[in-house]
């Protein structure tokens, strides 16, 4: 298998776990508040409603990445994806994910992220490794993108999952890919590696990513 085969098969197994959680949520589930705090502390929390309509965005983004395929060159990768101001990103981030859901009710999302999620995939496996279009920020290859969109799949699945009170559902191999991406993000807005009691690649993710606190000044790395 190659790399960018293995990148693909990682990312879809989070996707499939992500999609069978939101499946058989229960109509007060929907309601449930997430745990991530909007840059603006004043806002009210995404709800699981919201997370379901950031997911569609983010992931949804691949395909409009392999859309607008061309001729540039890269200009980020799966690291640097996350290196931007979240004071900016934020807000916007937070008000797409109501805009998605906007005329939309939960029973429909299921369907909707099952089809964005599906046709990612199948997009991404029709393009070459090396493939350069739109990724968001800048331009970007297809397989560096794919990999950042693991981080998206298995943090906000962190979201869903702490927001219903139930154990993470992420691979092994989806928290290692997150892990090694944070780490290289930590050595490259900062110095030193991460901190010693976090050697658990799972541990350490949640640190990283603000769902868990830490001591570190220098986390989270990413919101």
């Amino acid at each position: 298998m190659g790399f960018y085969e293995a990148t693909l098969s990682t990312l879809e197994a989070e996707l499939a776990a992500v999609a069978q959680v939101f499946e058989g949520l229960s109509a007060e589930e929907w309601r449930l508040p997430t745990k991530l705090v909007p840059v603006d502390p004043t806002l009210p929390r995404w709800t699981v409603f919201e997370l379901a309509g950031h997911f569609d965005i983010s992931i949804g983004l691949t395909r409009m990445l392999i859309e607008g395929r061309g001729d540039g060159r890269p200009a980020r990768d799966r690291t640097s994806f996350f290196i931007n101001p979240r004071s900016e990103t934020g807000p916007v981030v937070y008000e797409y994910a109501y805009t998605m859901v906007q005329g939309k009710t939960p029973e429909q999302m299921p369907a909707i992220l099952a089809e964005t999620f599906a046709k990612t995939i199948e997009e991404c496996r029709s393009v070459a490794a090396d493939t350069v279009g739109p990724g968001y920020f800048a331009p970007m290859r297809i397989d560096e993108f794919a990999a950042s969109r693991i981080v998206e799949a298995v943090v906000h699945g962190l979201d869903l999952t702490q927001a219903l009170g139930r154990d993470p559902v992420a691979s092994a191999e989806g928290i290692a890919t997150t892990a090694a991406i944070l780490e290289d993000l930590l050595s490259r807005r900062t110095v030193g590696q991460r901190p010693p009691d976090l050697a658990d690649d799972l541990a350490w993710g949640l640190a990283a990513s603000g769902r868990a606190d830490h001591q570190d000044n220098r986390l989270p790395l990413i919101g």
